[in-house]
């Protein structure tokens, strides 16, 4: 994560607010913070106030924002200003636009991600709902791929997070996501269970982060014995595997998940859902 985002109590501050707490209390990077906070143009400065502010939850999936003046007038800053956050915070799938009518709050991506399950061949068929379950949510330290992927220390600690999927009661896939520790502080099953198990619903209600998946990448692997008995097939089955790494609307490396999932009899799809 980025310096300010591991500032203590940053998601939950206004950039006015914590330059004046560092100002009023002091603190030993005072300078250095406040040097790099006055480097953010004020566009990047309101778009990180209203993503905060959607995080935890002022305005809902598919809910209007107010307009670009209401806006202008609680931030104390130009409308364009606003504008230009407001086109970042679109591109960037966190906000869609309505002609006429305004700019709203996109849904949150789930965990699953775009994709779906159904079966092979037959592309315009309605895919059943999956259903997930929490497994269990640890502390640990970072596996070396996996800290190196998130730019963390080897070693360093993260959260790791299990859930499992079924589709029609039946077992289908298995997820391990790995978190740094350090951004989360206070992050843990029963958080996660109240959010219905979904991680990235979690980050969002709880700690103001918008996940966002920048690549995603799928091959062939054969199942571990652990793996294998959880999703109650032979173990070595070769399994479809995909490796995802989420980050921040900033683009600050946030998640790295693996994922296995039986395709034998299933076909994995993504675009638009029939």
């Amino acid at each position: 994560m980025s310096d300010l985002a591991k500032y203590p109590g940053f998601k939950l501050m206004s950039y006015i607010r914590l330059v004046f707490t560092l100002d009023l209390f002091g603190d030993k990077k005072t300078g250095m913070m406040r040097n790099t906070l006055r480097r953010l143009p004020l566009y990047a400065q309101i778009k990180s106030v209203l993503i905060r502010r959607i995080g935890e939850g002022e305005w809902q999936a598919n809910q209007a924002l107010p307009s670009e003046w209401e806006l202008a007038a609680q931030l104390d800053v130009s409308q364009g200003t606003v504008r230009k956050a407001l086109g970042e915070l679109v591109a960037q799938g966190v906000l869609y636009r309505r002609q006429g009518r305004g700019t709203f709050v996109a849904e949150v991506a789930s965990d699953w991600g775009a994709g779906y399950l159904v079966t092979p061949g037959f592309l315009d068929e309605k895919p059943d709902m999956l259903v997930l379950e929490l497994l269990g949510c640890s502390r640990g330290n970072a596996p070396e791929d996996v800290a190196q992927t998130l730019g963390l220390r080897r070693g360093e600690a993260v959260i790791r997070v299990r859930q499992l999927w079924r589709l029609r009661g039946m077992a289908v896939a298995l997820d391990d996501a790995y978190l740094p520790a350090e951004s989360f502080d206070g992050l843990d099953a029963r958080s996660i269970r109240q959010c219905g198990g979904d991680v990235y619903v979690t980050l969002q209600r709880r700690f103001g982060v918008r996940p966002r998946v920048a690549v995603e990448q799928w091959r062939a692997v054969a199942l571990s014995r652990e793996d294998a008995a959880m999703l109650g097939v032979a173990p070595d089955q070769p399994t479809l595997s995909q490796l995802r790494v989420s980050t921040t609307m900033e683009g600050e490396p946030l998640e790295w998940r693996q994922r296995v999932c039986l395709t034998d009899a299933l076909a994995y799809t993504t675009g638009r859902q029939p």
